[in-house]
């Protein structure tokens, strides 16, 4: 067992390679999308889109919240539940979980906890904000996912969520 000691550096060390020496390669992974300015804190109302990336749901006097994972919440009328009509979606940048008590939807909007009262669906109002309550490590890097992606550059503004592109040369790989 003493003898192994003076193969240790080998292993741990011995397969280092110089990224620079390396050859360029082009894969298929995550990139960053990014917004500038504040404008990742605005939340607005806008009318019904298709929802494409399924997250959490909550049934609230025949109205069903969809998240829509780092975009919003879509609003449903589900008065006829064979006949579900997409009226609202709540444009929430960064928005992952959501959940509502009473009148009041919460939502996470990037390093923030929005509260948006939700009484009166023609006239939704944000009432509260806890600012930097998460921290931007979250958006990092993709969230579930495993491979090669683009790293995060600060200098090109806030990470409101992530998409598949071809990539040369990923740096960060999870």
């Amino acid at each position: 067992m003493k003898n192994i000691h003076w193969i240790l550096p080998f292993i741990l060390f011995g397969c280092v390679t110089d990224p620079a020496s390396e050859p360029d390669f082009e894969t298929t992974g995550m990139k960053p999308i990014y917004l500038t300015g504040e404008a990742w804190d605005a939340i607005t109302v806008q009318e019904a889109q298709p929802i494409k990336d399924l997250g959490k749901i909550y049934y609230k006097d025949q109205h069903i919240f969809v998240n829509e994972v780092n975009k919003g919440i879509h609003v449903i009328d589900n008065t006829d539940p064979y006949n579900p009509l997409p009226i609202k979606f709540i444009k929430i940048w960064g928005s992952k979980d959501i959940a509502i008590k009473g009148n009041i939807l919460y939502a996470d909007n990037i390093t923030d906890l929005v509260a948006i009262d939700i009484s009166d669906l023609n006239n939704i109002v944000v009432t509260k904000r806890v600012p930097e309550l998460y921290g931007l490590e979250q958006s990092s890097y993709p969230e579930n996912y495993e491979g090669y992606f683009e790293c995060v550059d600060a200098t090109k503004g806030t990470v409101v969520g992530w998409e598949e592109a071809d990539l040369m040369n990923p740096k960060c790989l999870r």
